[in-house]
Parts: C-alpha cells; sequence; structure tokens
C-alpha cells in the first residue's frame, strides 16, 4: 500500500484501465443479477411464499430446457435453494426478445437516449470506488504489455474521489426525467416529476450526511477517508458517524426510488410511473440502473461508515490493525459489507409500505436537513477539539 508507484507508459496505463473497467462492469453485472435473485428468495421468505418455480412457454426449446432443470434443482437438497435461478436467464431473454417499442408521439431521439443515460452514470461512478487500498496483484511478467505492472484494487484514486461520486451520481436523474417527458404520456410525466423532485431534495441531506466524515477526515480522497474512520476515528466521534451512517442510508433509499420511497413508480396511482411507455432492454437499463444504483450506495455507506476493506468500523479497527489476517485490509470484507446492506435493502422492502409523496417531502425538508446540518455542526466541533486526527 505504501509502495513508490510504479510508472507506466500510455499504452500501459490504457491498457490497465480497460482491464480495470472491466473487471468492475464484471462485477457489477454478476452481482446485480444475485441481488435480484436474493430479492426474490427474501421476500418470499418474508411473505411466505415459494416464488417462481417455472418458465411460462411450451416443453420444447430454452423454456422446456430450464422447466425441466428446474424441475430437477427441486429433488436435490442443495440445489433446491437455488431453483429459481433459472428464472434469470429467462428475464433475461425477455428482455432482448421483446419488441423495442416508442409510442408515435414520443420525441424518439430523446426516449431513446434516456435509458442509456441512466445506466452509464450508474456504472461510471464506479471509475473513484476503491474496493482495496492497493495492488490486488502483479502480472506476471510473461504477459504482454503489463507484465510485472501491479492491478490495483481501483480504476483511479483521484483527490477527489468523493466529489466525483457524487456528480455522477446526480446525472442518473436526468435520465429519468427526460425518458419521463419524451414518451408524452401524462403517467410517465407524474413519475418523472416526482423523482426529480425526491431526488433532488434527499440528495441535500445525503450529501450533508457524507460532509461529517469529510469534516472529520479532512479529505475528499476514498482510501484515504476510509483508512482514517476505520482506524483514527476517536470514541466519540462514533455517535456522529452511526447517526450520519443511519441518515445516509435512508437517503439512500430515496435516491434509489426503493420502498419506501418508491414514488416515481408507484403502481397502484401511476401504472408503473416514468417507464411506463419502454419496453425491451430499454426497460432493461431503467431496470438495471435502480439495482447498479443499490450497489453504488451500498459501496459507500461500506466504505465511509463500515470500514470498507477493513473489518472494523467506526475507528474500533485500530485495536485489530496487528491481529493477522483479520487486522489487514481485504476486498472481501468490502464485498461483504455490500452484500449485508443489500438485504437491508430488499428486507425494508418487504416489511414498510409506501409513504404518501408529502411525506415524503416532509421527511427531506423538515427532518433530514436540519439534522444533517447539526451532525455537520457537531463533526465540525469534535475535528476542532481533535485537530490531528488524519490525514489532508
Amino acid at each position: 500500500m505504501n509502495a513508490a508507484p510504479v510508472t507506466m507508459t500510455l499504452l500501459q496505463t490504457c491498457v490497465m484501465a480497460v482491464l480495470q473497467a472491466i473487471c468492475v462492469v464484471l462485477f457489477v453485472f454478476i452481482i446485480v443479477p444475485l441481488t435480484i435473485y436474493a430479492e426474490r428468495k427474501v421476500l418470499g421468505f418474508a411473505q411466505d411464499r415459494l416464488g417462481a418455480t417455472r418458465i411460462a412457454g411450451h416443453r420444447v426449446g430454452l423454456t422446456g430446457w430450464l422447466n425441466r432443470g428446474m424441475w430437477r434443482m427441486g429433488k436435490v437438497p442443495f440445489l433446491s435453494y437455488w431453483r429459481g435461478l433459472p428464472m434469470l436467464v429467462g428475464d433475461i431473454a425477455k428482455l432482448f426478445l421483446k419488441e423495442d417499442i416508442v409510442p408515435t408521439k414520443a420525441d424518439r431521439a430523446i426516449f431513446l437516449v434516456a435509458p442509456a443515460l441512466s445506466l452509464i452514470a450508474s456504472v461510471v461512478v464506479f471509475a473513484a470506488v476503491s474496493f482495496y487500498p492497493g495492488a490486488l496483484f502483479t502480472f506476471p511478467k510473461i504477459v504482454p504489455i503489463i507484465g510485472g505492472l501491479p492491478f490495483n484494487g481501483c480504476i483511479t484514486d483521484m483527490n477527489v474521489g468523493l466529489l466525483f461520486i457524487l456528480g455522477i451520481a446526480s446525472v442518473g436523474v436526468y435520465g429519468i426525467v427526460l425518458g419521463a417527458w419524451a414518451s408524452n404520456s401524462k403517467y410517465p410525466l407524474l413519475g418523472g416529476l416526482r423523482s426529480g423532485a425526491q431526488i433532488v431534495s434527499y440528495e441535500v441531506p445525503l450529501t450533508l450526511s457524507l460532509l461529517a466524515p469529510v469534516v472529520l477526515t479532512g479529505t475528499l480522497n476514498f482510501n484515504k477517508m476510509t483508512l482514517a474512520l476505520a482506524t483514527e476515528m476517536p470514541l466519540y466521534a462514533v455517535p456522529i458517524l452511526f447517526v450520519s451512517f443511519f441518515v445516509y442510508f435512508t437517503c439512500g433509499f430515496a435516491e434509489t426510488n426503493r420502498m419506501p420511497f418508491d414514488m416515481p413508480e408507484a403502481e397502484n396511482e401511476l401504472v408503473a410511473g416514468f417507464h411506463t411507455e419502454y419496453s425491451g432492454m430499454r426497460f432493461g437499463f431503467f431496470y438495471l440502473a435502480e439495482y447498479i444504483n443499490m450497489v453504488v450506495v451500498t459501496a459507500i455507506a461500506s466504505a465511509f461508515f463500515l470500514g470498507g476493506p477493513y473489518l472494523a468500523p467506526f475507528g474500533l479497527h485500530r485495536y485489530i490493525m496487528h491481529v493477522p489476517f483479520l487486522g489487514a485490509p481485504n476486498g472481501l470484507w468490502f464485498v461483504a459489507k455490500m452484500i449485508l446492506l443489500l438485504f437491508t435493502f430488499i428486507w425494508v422492502r418487504g416489511t414498510i409500505p409506501r409513504y404518501r409523496y408529502d411525506q415524503v417531502m416532509a421527511v427531506a425538508w423538515k427532518y433530514l436537513i436540519p439534522f444533517t446540518l447539526i451532525l455537520v455542526l457537531l463533526a465540525a466541533m469534535v475535528r476542532y477539539a481533535a485537530p490531528a486526527l488524519p490525514v489532508a
């Protein structure tokens, strides 16, 4: 982690960046389908139902093969738990094979671009997310171009990483609003306006809740902030971090349009909300963007509040830093914390009903924003009381 930086040529830098981007995209597009599958299983257990165990179709072809496979999986003790997993294959095939319909009176150009805008914004955020503070491994010398070079745990370790994340993540709302407006339909427009108002409202307390760790650590760098919060925070700063985490995670539900803040989609009043007129893979882009944004929220929460690759959060890791294996940073701790928070997303969806729209706005403007301003003030007081906390 503290080794001298390796000098790379322009070609080596480009190849390494491409490889890291591919790995991040693969990670995202593996964890998102598994999250969708886990959501069905968890909600099935919560609501005491089996969920989907068959795929609509004939006994021949892909659907027949998947149905027979799911039937055989149900007879094997261990595989029976994964019985619904082939359903994801059917869902993905359905999105690709469905007809891509564009309404006659829609603004075609914007209608087609909007889903991609939401998806791209949600994926690009991971350019500044650090899964591990250093090199994961070193390429063997026999590898062409990049032989002997380290493969880092992040694409780029920028000084303003958090600012980059918040800036890019806020672009996703444009895809929702533009898609709703371009549909030229009343219900999508209402859903898009709700989404715009909701995300803009909750971005304020979300940013302020992240400002408390920034004030405490004195840096916007992803790795430095994670290290300082896990190892250098005094115990009297723990309550501030804990409450900031709770506020941030609450705002994360609103930013990702998840229950109980599911205003833009609200099926019982808006049919399906902003994506009512979308079909095929363009609907799939919106669908994927929502789950990728959930992964983004859990990654930031894991890094800035739960210790990220360091096992113990809230400054407690300094007590186990010299314990073998547990004291060393590990990307598995980072991913495990993300999975725990993703489970919380699913758990809340199955237990808490949707708020009314006025209640959603009231929670942000009347309670969360004043509350987070107080948290930032308290964080500044702690920083003033212990000015030598972390590095800038």
